[in-house]
């Protein structure tokens, strides 16, 4: 072999230095356009997003000091000889990397395209613990500027100060302008490489020799020696991992292009950038081999010497040098994120495969979907589920999911729903929809539900439901002391007043079970309660009004708007209504939180007394799901300000009693799902003794903080919960080891547009007609008498309940009644001091005509439930009595005929005497004023009333002090107190009235009197028996008696 010297042009040859290559001519290795497969990078995950990850050591001369992730990715590319497209395209917006590859046969299907772009997405998600990609498809691009660039990339690897990789460093640089990065890397057969190898050697060969027979030191071809020992390296490694034909394209726009080649010269080169540093040759035709994904097949040109580089406008890459410039970036950008993945364990610690199981969802193995499944028995739902994550996060999904295979099982559910009405699209699930009765809560146009908070199931103690509802109205109302005990006295006196005997668990007035919905008290006997008796607790006048106005006006604004027809109710819808068909409760209609926090609290109670009843069970016969859970079963960690206003944590005390009432559940089959977005706000044991865990994305630290103690996750999986997607979601239950993370399918039906939201309501409407038509129609009125005087008038109705509760209009009426019992033409003569009662209160709007129908029903109601209360009277009286007295009213006002007046009024004075009858005289002169026979007591519920009224304390007090300093002893003031006081209770005569009905008022009126007098008697505790009896002697002689 000829030998000869090394001469400057043969290392300007191998290291393209000199004149820049001649534009490329056709024809192009090109990318057929249809066939072309890309993948848009969105970004990464990495075990921690904040870890700088450092250039490796560098071992010996030789070893790379870096090597990207994608290393891997080329090298297996390779082995099946996949091409690889990379770009970078980089605008004001931010930035989009994209990874592709087209076919090396033009005969291949499309499938084979997709298995290639398939290979390549796998590759990917292999390398990193996740990866957001996207398939994308090429986009044409008009630049006015761009250039080749050639040469070896040799970057300095990540940088230690930011962590940035070389191609972040590039991104940063160009930041603000259009411009983008393309490399086209087609793998080069084996043969061209060896043959590229034996070209390498037999220029060595050569040089080597010339040096050797000139035998004198040759720094230039020791040179040109090592120059060619670099690219025998990168062919030999080429040899071993793939080596690539690559073309890099640099396109912007006239500002923005030079600093792209600029940046990208000064980033990737370095000293291994050899044979060939990298240079960047400005060429016109750049933007449309890019477009084209073109490789221009122009061989390399004839050098001086007798080696040949293989491509002009291509560099020769070993895979290691291509992955140096065709990596993901490692920062944050804009359009690109780097996201956190934690690890999160495969397989579930009690994998049960059997029907007893339901899936959750998905089990994700770096954040990809395996084929495994998260099951769980149905019968560990008893032990009940946490559900947990922020709005958005997948949390109702997850819900609706798992109600859909509960419906498969047959498990019927209960969902409580404080807000939104997302529920209600469960009318459109196939197996649900046909079963499932939706109450809205608060809104009565829709599907409006009954419930009263007093009343309680057969088999239930009045005294344990007494002290749950305490625990509601603590967990739910902000009180200070004394208002808990005040509360507490008033609960107690209501269930007094309908004759129940708290120790003994009886009911006086209970004559038969068919009255026992009469036997419970109401909210508005609990408001009228709480000023009777905050006027009895021996507090200033100050503190007294103060106990009114706080109690008096948060239990009445449960009775006004919806919230008021739905509680203010004699009867409820009862609970085993709810229970056995799948239900939802929105609580949307109602605006308040603590209101919302009430009927929740309502409804859990009532659940759990309806459980008792019917005993216990085991496995699964039943599932609560209690949405934003944190209502009702808040933390109360430390309120300091609060035990020392109220002397107690009387709210933390009531959560407590609800978290054992969820524990005490499981043991009759019922299974529990609760769900919130802030689990901080939970009392501790709600989390922590909930057996099922799933938990969504969770943002705020102190809520991670909670969930991870109680999922026994670690820091970095702690970390994870506030980078899951949604859908994504980490469980935890009783055998696992560790979290796993799941994907839930979607089943969530969104609600569309108004036509189909007015859809389902009509559905909702329809599911509630049937239920009103088994339930009976009387029980969504406020009393089931509204069905025959205002059933087609509620906004009347609730003025005339209003009207009912006035302390003037009832003791209008009453003075009315009591008349009219005693003599039947009194209520004609009376009849027109009812009406100017009511039109002085009649709001404008209101016919007045339907108000005094509405009101012959609630009067009635209210005065024989008072009586009833007062005398003893069992329901089936106080109903009887209720019913004549309101025939007698709706034929005062409409009747015609005059015998069915009588007959009515006779039946109402028939059952008023009957009632009355007086075993015993209560009081010293009670046989001798009311000496009717058989022995009557008609006035002293009536009287009882205005005493306890207080109205004329102040006049008996000063009347009995001047009567005591009387010379004669005559009690003529007293007396005359007396006739002021029977003048408010019952009827006097008026001028002109006929004797005979005149000498009887008289009496009448006498007797009332005396009846007044013996009762401010036995309540002046000043008085001795004794001198109360002479008293009363003085005052029968002063009523001629």
């Amino acid at each position: 072999m000829a030998t000869e010297s090394v001469t400057t042009a043969k290392v300007d040859y191998l290291q393209r230095c000199g004149e820049s290559p001649q534009a490329p001519n056709a024809p192009y290795t090109v990318g057929d356009p249809a066939s072309r497969r890309m993948l848009h990078v969105r970004g990464i995950s990495r075990p921690d997003k904040d870890t700088l990850r450092a250039p490796k050591p560098v071992s010996s001369p030789n070893s790379d000091p870096w090597r990207p992730t994608t290393a891997e990715l080329i090298t297996g590319l390779y082995g099946y000889r996949i091409p690889l497209a990379y770009t970078v395209r980089g605008s004001p917006h931010g930035v989009q990397v994209y990874i592709g590859t087209w076919p090396t046969n033009h005969e291949e299907d499309p499938a084979s395209d997709d298995a290639q772009i398939g290979i390549m997405g796998s590759v990917l998600r292999g390398l990193y613990p996740a990866i957001d990609l996207l398939e994308a498809l090429p986009e044409r691009s008009a630049w006015r500027s761009g250039g080749l660039a050639l040469g070896v990339p040799a970057p300095a690897g990540i940088n230690e100060i930011d962590g940035a990789a070389p191609i972040d460093q590039v991104i940063r640089s160009m930041s603000g302008s259009e411009w983008a990065i393309q490399v086209l890397a087609q793998p080069m057969s084996e043969r061209g490489i060896a043959g590229q190898r034996q070209a390498i050697l037999n220029e060595m060969r050569t040089v080597m020799a010339a040096a050797k027979n000139e035998a004198a030191p040759s720094p230039l071809a020791d040179h040109y020696v090592e120059l060619l020992k670099a690219g025998l390296v990168a062919t030999s490694d080429g040899m071993a991992t793939g080596a690539w034909r690559t073309a890099v394209y640099l396109l912007g726009d006239d500002e923005s292009y030079p600093r792209l080649a600029s940046a990208w010269r000064s980033v990737m080169s370095g000293a291994k950038s050899l044979p060939e540093p990298v240079r960047t040759i400005d060429l016109d035709q750049v933007c449309d081999l890019a477009n084209m994904w073109a490789l221009p097949d122009t061989a390399g040109a004839l050098g001086p010497g007798h080696y040949r580089r293989p491509f002009e406008h291509q560099t020769l890459l070993s895979s290691a040098q291509l992955a140096a410039c065709v990596h993901l970036p490692e920062l944050e950008t804009p359009g690109y994120t780097t996201d956190f993945a934690a690890r999160f364990d495969l397989v579930p610690g009690t994998a049960q495969q059997d029907s007893s199981c339901v899936p959750l969802g998905r089990v994700l193995q770096h954040r990809q979907p395996t084929s495994a499944t998260y099951d769980v028995g149905l019968d560990t739902l008893t032990r009940h589920a946490f559900i947990a994550g922020v709005t958005g996060s997948g949390k109702t999904n997850t819900v609706f999911y798992l109600l859909q295979q509960l419906a498969e099982k047959g498990v019927p559910f209960l969902v409580i729903e404080p807000t939104k009405s997302e529920y209600r699209s469960l009318v459109d699930d196939p197996l649900i929809g046909p079963h499932l009765q939706v109450f809205t809560l608060g809104d009565e146009t829709v599907s409006p539900l009954r419930l009263n908070p007093f009343e309680f199931p057969p088999g239930v103690s009045v005294g344990v439901h007494l002290d749950l509802l305490r625990s509601v109205f603590n967990v739910s109302f902000g009180m200070w002391t004394p208002l808990p005990q005040v509360l507490e006295t008033c609960l107690y006196r209501i269930y007094e007043d309908r004759g129940w005997d708290i120790t003994t668990n009886r009911n006086r007035r209970l004559d038969n079970m068919s009255g026992r919905s009469l036997s419970f008290p109401t909210l508005a006997d609990l408001a009228a309660k709480v000023d009777e008796v905050a006027g009895q607790l021996g507090y200033d006048k100050e503190v007294e009004n103060n106990i009114r106005a706080a109690l008096g006006t948060r239990l009445n604004s449960l009775r006004v708007g919806g919230k008021g027809r739905m509680l203010d109710v004699q009867r409820s819808l009862s609970i085993e209504a709810l229970v056995q068909r799948p239900t939802v409760l929105e609580l949307e209609g109602m605006g308040d939180d603590d209101d919302k926090a009430f009927v929740m609290g309502l409804f859990m109670i009532g659940l759990a007394e309806h459980l008792r009843g019917i005993g216990a069970h085991d496995g699964i016969r039943h599932l609560l799901i209690v949405e934003e859970a944190h209502r009702l079963l808040a933390g109360t960690g430390g309120p300091v300000v609060q035990r020392e206003e109220s002397g107690g944590d009387v709210r933390g005390k009531a959560v407590e009693t609800f978290a054992n009432l969820i524990s005490e559940i499981r043991a009759y089959g019922q299974g529990l799902v609760i769900v919130d977005q802030v689990p901080s706000k939970l009392a501790p044991d709600v989390v922590k003794n909930t057996n099922l865990k799933l938990v969504h994305r969770i943002v705020a630290s102190d809520d991670r903080a909670t969930l991870a103690s109680a999922m026994v996750m670690n820091e970095n999986q702690a970390r994870a919960l506030a980078t899951f997607r949604p859908g994504q979601a980490a469980v935890f239950a009783d055998g696992d080891d560790a979290p796993l993370l799941l994907q839930v399918p979607e089943a969530k039906r969104p609600v569309g547009d108004l036509r189909d939201k007015e859809r389902i309501r009509s559905r909702i409407r329809a599911s509630t007609e049937l239920l009103r038509a088994h339930q009976g129609g009387a029980l969504f009125y406020p009393r089931t008498f509204c069905a025959s005087t205002c059933a087609d008038a509620p906004e009347v109705c609730a003025v005339a309940r209003e009207l009912a509760e006035d302390v003037y209009v009832q003791r209008t009426f009453a003075r009315v009644v009591l008349a009219a019992v005693e003599q039947i033409g009194a209520l004609d003569r009376l009849w027109p001091d009812v009406i100017a009662s009511i039109d002085a209160r009649r709001p404008r709007y209101v016919d007045a005509g339907a108000l005094q129908r509405a009101l012959a029903g609630h009067l009635a109601d209210w005065f024989a439930q008072r009586r009833g209360a007062q005398e003893n009277w069992n329901y089936s009286d106080t109903a009887d009595y209720s019913d004549r007295l309101r025939a007698v009213l709706l034929d005062k006002l409409q009747g015609t005929d005059d015998q069915v007046t009588a007959q009515l009024r006779g039946s109402l004075h028939e059952i008023a005497h009957r009632l009355a009858a007086r075993s015993l005289d209560p009081y010293p002169l009670c046989g001798k004023v009311c000496d009717q026979v058989p022995p009557q007591c008609l006035y002293r519920a009536a009287v009882a009333d205005v005493v306890a009224s207080g109205r004329y304390e102040d006049a008996w007090y000063a009347a009995d002090e001047t009567d005591a300093r009387s010379e004669d002893g005559a009690r003529e003031e007293t007396w005359q107190v007396c006739q002021d006081a029977a003048y408010e209770i019952t009827e006097f005569p008026d001028e002109g009235a006929p004797a005979d009905v005149a000498q009887h008022i008289v009496a009448n009126a006498k007797r009332v009197c005396m009846c007044f007098a013996q009762q401010m008697l036995v309540a002046d505790t000043r008085k001795s028996i004794r001198t109360s009896r002479r008293i009363l002697d003085r005052i029968v002689a002063e009523a001629e008696l």
